[in-house]
């Protein structure tokens, strides 16, 4: 998904129609820059709520296979 995202939105930015409207509009960087921000910090929580999911899982699941002492 990030991939695509990647790929696409930067294409989909250069058309002239979009660069055209964004000229137009004075506070359109702010907005951008607030935009991008946002989503890149929503990401790395993802991530890092996956990451934490992912240790807690093999965590339990090691913990688990030992037999009581």
């Amino acid at each position: 998904m990030m991939c695509l995202g990647a790929g696409v939105l930067p294409a989909a930015a250069a058309t002239e129609t979009t660069q055209q409207r964004v000229a137009s509009m004075p506070s359109s960087n702010v907005t951008q820059a607030l935009v991008v921000g946002s989503m890149a910090f929503a990401m790395i929580i993802a991530i890092a709520g996956a990451v934490l999911y992912h240790t807690a899982k093999g965590a339990r699941s090691r913990h688990s296979d030992t037999p009581a002492e």
